[in-house]
């Protein structure tokens, strides 16, 4: 018995390593597959003709006269786009977008709503959400039946098990069972993610090399969070999403944060602490509920042109942001830094502070770290959130292992 299940597992981890391998090469031939994976031709040919019987990945085969040896025409596997689809929920400050992509990662569908979370009931949350995807599918012609996963992101602290929402900006409500309301209204696994460890999944499919074992993706919009990767896995708290940067303390008593603490380093550096610093309004003011790219970017150019007012404010904001990466970086060693969101159009006017905060630091090092910029974060979410979910179906369809023997 144990024999036979661990020969089980190894079917199961050999059939999710091809499909991986598929979907992240859009087109390969069994030999390249075999290669990649380290196992033998053999075993490969055996799965992967598993797979295309059970319509997980297709066939193309050598219409540009390519050989595969013996004069057999090259055929490639890829993967199938209408086994299955997954629906992607992202929700932010005052929107709910929802996007339909196919089993290939193709977007199919995508649609936005207002949605006003500041002071909504919680069945009237619940209700917005399923009426927002059940308009979604509508529209796309899509059979619910084919949707197989719904992935969510949000703005905001989940749990560990990615099935509650504990805690956002974007609303008063606190631990929400988001995954719960959609299985039970959609009838297929659901769960959650924090946005900003999302964009760091995202940037690692993206491109592995660049974003593999150690780096971390920041947030800089109307909040300030972080998606952390360490030895190639993210890294979230023991009960929580965690990596809550934004909230790591900056100044004690220092400015009013949006999540009534004080002296967090987003009450420094997102949006709303940056025109409030810039408009000379008390340090406990109340953080501003939105702010507009256009109030932003007139900061922004103000600064450039000049306005003590606002380069202060940016330097600030930059001060705040090198001194939590020094805390960090104190702890695990510098890697590398990538900010995204709006905030980051106007990273040239931080990047000195935070730099010269750094290089005071004890590793001084970290003052010349690896800086990236993404200014519009969404596709990364986007794609972060479709990547969880596909791996998903992935997983759940390696694990229907056929009888098959392997060499």
């Amino acid at each position: 018995m144990t024999k036979i299940l661990r020969s089980d597992d190894m079917r199961r981890r050999n059939r999710l390593r091809i499909i991986q391998i598929v979907r992240r090469n859009k087109a390969i031939s069994r030999g390249e597959i075999a290669l990649q994976a380290g196992l033998s031709p053999a075993t490969v040919s055996t799965i992967s003709n598993d797979l295309i019987a059970e319509d997980v990945l297709i066939a193309r085969g050598g219409e540009n006269g390519t050989s595969a040896g013996r004069g057999r025409p090259s055929v490639d596997l890829s993967i199938n786009p209408k086994f299955r689809h997954a629906v992607l929920l992202i929700l932010k400050i005052g929107v709910a977008a929802v996007a339909i992509v196919d089993y290939a990662g193709s977007v199919v569908a995508r649609r936005e709503f207002d949605l006003d979370m500041a002071n909504i009931e919680r069945e009237a949350f619940r209700e917005s959400l399923v009426a927002d995807i059940r308009r979604t599918l509508d529209s796309s012609g899509i059979d619910a039946r084919q949707v197989a996963r719904i992935a969510v992101g949000v703005q905001g602290a989940t749990d560990i098990a990615g099935r509650n929402m504990l805690r956002s900006p974007m609303t008063s409500l606190t631990d929400v069972p988001v995954a719960d309301w959609l299985e039970e209204e959609f009838g297929v696994p659901a769960s959650l993610a924090n946005d900003c460890d999302l964009i760091a999944k995202a940037l690692n499919w993206r491109d592995p090399e660049r974003y593999s074992d150690n780096f971390a993706a920041i947030l800089l919009a109307h909040g300030v969070g972080m998606g952390l990767f360490l030895r190639g896995d993210i890294i979230n708290g023991t009960q929580s999403s965690g990596t809550e940067f934004g909230h790591m303390m900056y100044k004690v008593g220092g400015a009013l944060c949006r999540c009534g603490s004080r002296g967090c380093i987003e009450a420094n550096a997102g949006d709303y602490a940056i025109l409030r610093r810039y408009r000379q309004e008390p340090i406990d003011a109340k953080p501003a509920s939105h702010v507009t790219p256009g109030e932003f970017t007139s900061v922004a150019n103000a600064a450039r042109d000049g306005n003590p007012l606002a380069r202060e404010a940016f330097a600030a904001a930059g001060r705040s942001l090198g001194l939590g990466l020094a805390s960090i970086f104190a702890l695990v060693d510098p890697f590398r830094v990538v900010f995204a969101g709006h905030g980051a159009i106007a990273f040239d006017l931080m990047e000195p502070t935070l730099r010269e905060t750094l290089g005071n630091s004890n590793l001084a090092a970290a003052r010349d770290i690896p800086i990236d910029l993404y200014v519009d974060e969404m596709p990364l979410v986007f794609e972060g959130c479709a990547i969880g979910a596909l791996s998903k179906i992935d997983a759940a369809q390696a694990d229907r292992v056929l009888g098959s023997a392997e060499n």
